[in-house]
């Protein structure tokens, strides 16, 4: 009884940040923070850093003050059209993970944030879309 209790209240705070990570990043949308598809676009060039993982990158305890929104060091360059226009869901997904991770490792370093969004570009879905990764 006690652990039925414990894990629905578990589940129930999971969803409930899981819900707050995705107004994060739709609020951040909204402000026009993500960039809007922009016209005759072939295959952008992606930033890595998007402007709502930078927010919440700015709030780390450890990462804060490291990175900038759309920061140059992290772009990917999208095979065409199809791959990367505008702020599409897989784009909107791929920053809420991200801010989850930031938020469940408050501590992480430089290297193990690097790693983990490497990890991401290097999913066979990501390969399809940057074959250079970033």
């Amino acid at each position: 009884m006690l652990y039925e209790a414990t894990t629905e209240a578990v589940n129930l705070k999971e969803e409930a940040q899981e819900q707050e990570d995705a107004r994060f990043a739709e609020a951040a949308e909204a402000e026009g923070e993500a960039a809007p598809e922009p016209p005759d676009c072939q295959g952008q060039n992606h930033h890595v850093i998007s402007r709502p993982i930078a927010k919440a990158l700015k709030r780390h305890k450890t990462l804060g003050g490291l990175y900038e929104p759309r920061d140059e060091r992290f772009v990917a360059k999208a095979k065409d059209r199809d791959s990367h226009c505008g702020y599409q869901q897989w784009h909107r997904d791929v920053d809420k993970e991200v801010i989850r991770w930031l938020r469940d490792f408050p501590t992480a370093t430089r290297k193990e944030f690097e790693n983990f969004l490497r990890g991401i570009y290097s999913r066979p879905d990501m390969l399809k879309r940057f074959p250079h990764g970033f």
